[in-house]
């Protein structure tokens, strides 16, 4: 059985349609070339909101899930310090790892 891994992506207002297809694909294709099983995306919609990232931790916990990938560390934050604290928590506190797609290519 392979192991799951959970998506996090941010969707701005000047993100079109196709750009937000392009990125779930890329986070797709990640788990699928890595050997996961993509169990679902969590999407945060409004700027400097982190529901949807605490959603995830939640989800994490809960599953005993060990991964998570992320289109690119800006996903999480545009600060460089708030994205090693978001790391850092989906690490200490889920106990998983953050994968980012960029990093794939």
């Amino acid at each position: 059985m392979k192991p799951l891994i959970y998506g996090y992506m941010r969707v701005t207002d000047d993100m079109d349609d196709q750009e937000v297809l392009q990125t779930e694909q890329a986070l797709t294709t990640f788990a699928t070339v890595e050997g996961y099983c993509l169990a679902t995306i969590f999407y945060e919609y409004d700027s400097g909101s982190q529901a949807a990232f605490a959603q995830l931790i939640h989800e994490l916990r809960r599953s005993e899930a060990h991964h998570v990938v992320v289109p690119s560390l800006e996903q999480l934050a545009d600060s460089q310090i708030v994205q090693a604290l978001m790391v850092d928590q989906v690490e200490l506190d889920a106990g998983a790892a953050v994968h980012e797609t960029a990093k794939a290519c």
